[in-house]
């Protein structure tokens, strides 16, 4: 199953997080307010050493509080990792540069659940 075929159907999280992995975006991240962290790498990584391939917006009807955002994320030494975040809530405490960059991504899809 290709990623873009995701977004024809309702999908959930998890599925798309087996489909990432199956596609080697293997490092998980933390979105921190001017940098990404990589658990694996026991790294910080600043917005100009990553690109956003995909963004998928899983909005949670039931309850609003729980929409999530998830991001294919590619570094520029080649590796690629996902990014799990909430939608709105602490975008306050983010950089203009993360913002920029977490906006600017590629193909976007979204899911209701």
């Amino acid at each position: 199953m290709e990623l873009h075929h995701l977004a024809n159907k309702n999908f959930t999280i998890t599925d798309v997080l087996h489909e990432l992995k199956r596609k080697e975006y293997n490092l998980h991240f933390r979105r921190d307010a001017v940098c990404l962290y990589c658990f694996e790498l026991q790294k910080f990584i600043i917005p100009e050493h990553f690109t956003v391939e995909e963004s998928y917006y899983f909005e949670e009807i039931s309850n609003p509080n729980e929409d999530r955002m998830l991001y294919a994320i590619s570094l520029s030494q080649g590796a690629k990792g996902f990014l799990i975040d909430t939608c709105g809530v602490y975008m306050d405490n983010i950089s203009h540069e993360m913002l920029e960059k977490l906006q600017a991504n590629g193909r976007q899809h979204s899911a209701r659940f």
